[in-house]
């Protein structure tokens, strides 16, 4: 009987060694779900307990806009414009000249009050202030300056240039075109110290032995030569001197701003926008069945066009120096039209074309001495000379 009670209490024993045992591990459990993990476990929690960082706002400021298209020469008001937020980033900085609208940068809407629109604003278009003049200015827009300043890009000078057929690419030139400028120049020996074209003239004085009388004999100077039976002679020049032409590729990259005169229409006259006015149809006589008259309809006549003779040119001063130079000692100048895609190519180098460039470059080879030769007093470009006008225009053909 003793053995039998001393299992019975071994069993009872290790029951509850497996119960505890079972308790512990749930507690350990229950410990984590509720805390996070043991030592060291509880950083991620905390991490994810922490709030996310705020995307900051983008910086505008507030610009005026045009709330409608303004013509040019009309006086604004503050309907006619709007505020629209630019943002402030380094990539798109907002544009030179514009109206800022706040407290601590600039006024409101009123800044534009009286002032006048010195060219087209279009709509929703950024007003800056050279757009429009000072608002106790005049009508007039005389004193303020001409719209073809405004073109003229900044750094650059608008020059005036005369141009005929063949130097104007056969009046293929407009504005916006970007042309390079060849020149050719023709020279000439000189005498260093008289600085004139050589050969000098000589004069030689004959003293008549019985009356004293001075006399003298005026004749190019040439040079002594020993003639074939031996005597020396005096060599003197058969015309004028050759001129040496050089071509060179003198400035590059100049914009053309007009082809022709500027209009005169703004100068000394106020600036008034008027509406278009409305063409009335007249009434159209009617036939007894009720249909138009058959007629032919009154030609419009077409205005001659005036062939232009000037161009006007944007470029550095420097650029407008040499070509004013070149102008007026007579260089022959051309006007090369540049692609499209070529517009921001710069300092272009080239090399000077003379006779010796083209002989030696492209292996010409002069000829031989002839007992004839052609006349060249008749060139192929005097058959090319520009017409003034042209007094007929054919109409357009209506298909």
């Amino acid at each position: 009987m003793a053995r039998r009670g001393g299992s019975r209490t071994a069993m009872i024993i290790i029951i509850v060694l497996i119960v505890v045992v079972l308790l512990a591990g749930g507690g350990l459990l229950l410990l984590r779900g509720a805390g996070g993990g043991l030592m060291g476990a509880a950083e991620p929690a905390a991490e994810a307990n922490v709030p996310p960082t705020p995307t900051p706002e983008p910086q505008t400021m507030s610009i005026i806009i045009a709330a409608r298209d303004i013509p040019r020469g009309s006086r604004l008001t503050a309907q006619d414009v709007t505020i629209m937020s630019w943002p402030l980033i380094e990539a798109a900085p907002p544009p030179y000249g514009a109206l800022v609208v706040g407290d601590e940068q600039g006024a409101g809407l009123d800044q534009v009050e009286g002032r006048i629109a010195r060219v087209d604003i279009l709509y929703e278009q950024p007003v800056l202030d050279f757009m429009i003049t000072p608002g106790d200015e005049p009508m007039d827009l005389a004193d303020l300056g001409s719209d073809a300043a405004l073109k003229v890009p900044q750094g650059m000078v608008a020059v005036a240039v005369p141009i005929q057929r063949l130097s104007a690419v056969a009046y293929a030139l407009r504005e916006g075109d970007h042309v390079d400028i060849m020149m050719s120049f023709n020279f000439v020996d000189i005498d260093e110290e008289f600085q004139t074209i050589l050969p000098n003239q000589g004069l030689l004085f004959i003293e008549d032995i019985e009356t004293g009388e001075i006399d003298f004999l005026e004749y190019p100077l040439g040079r002594e030569e020993v003639g074939v039976l031996g005597q020396s002679i005096i060599v003197v020049p058969n015309g004028e001197q050759v001129s040496k032409k050089a071509t060179q590729l003198i400035i590059d990259n100049a914009i053309v701003m007009r082809v022709g005169d500027w209009p005169l229409r703004d100068l000394n006259q106020p600036i008034i926008v008027t509406p278009e006015p409305v063409v009335e149809e007249e009434p159209v006589e009617e036939t007894e069945e009720g249909e138009a008259p058959a007629g032919e309809p009154t030609p419009t006549p077409v205005p001659a066009i005036q062939v232009p003779d000037v161009i006007t040119l944007a470029m550095t001063r420097q650029d407008a120096l040499v070509l004013k130079y070149a102008t007026e000692v007579g260089a022959n100048i051309d006007y090369a039209l540049r692609s499209a895609l070529d517009d921001d190519i710069e300092d272009i180098e080239t090399d000077t074309v003379t006779l010796g460039y083209i002989v030696n470059f492209y292996n010409v080879t002069p000829p031989e001495k002839e007992e004839y030769a052609l006349d060249s007093q008749v060139g192929l470009l005097s058959q090319f000379a520009p017409a003034e006008t042209v007094t007929e225009v054919p109409p357009p053909s209506v298909d």
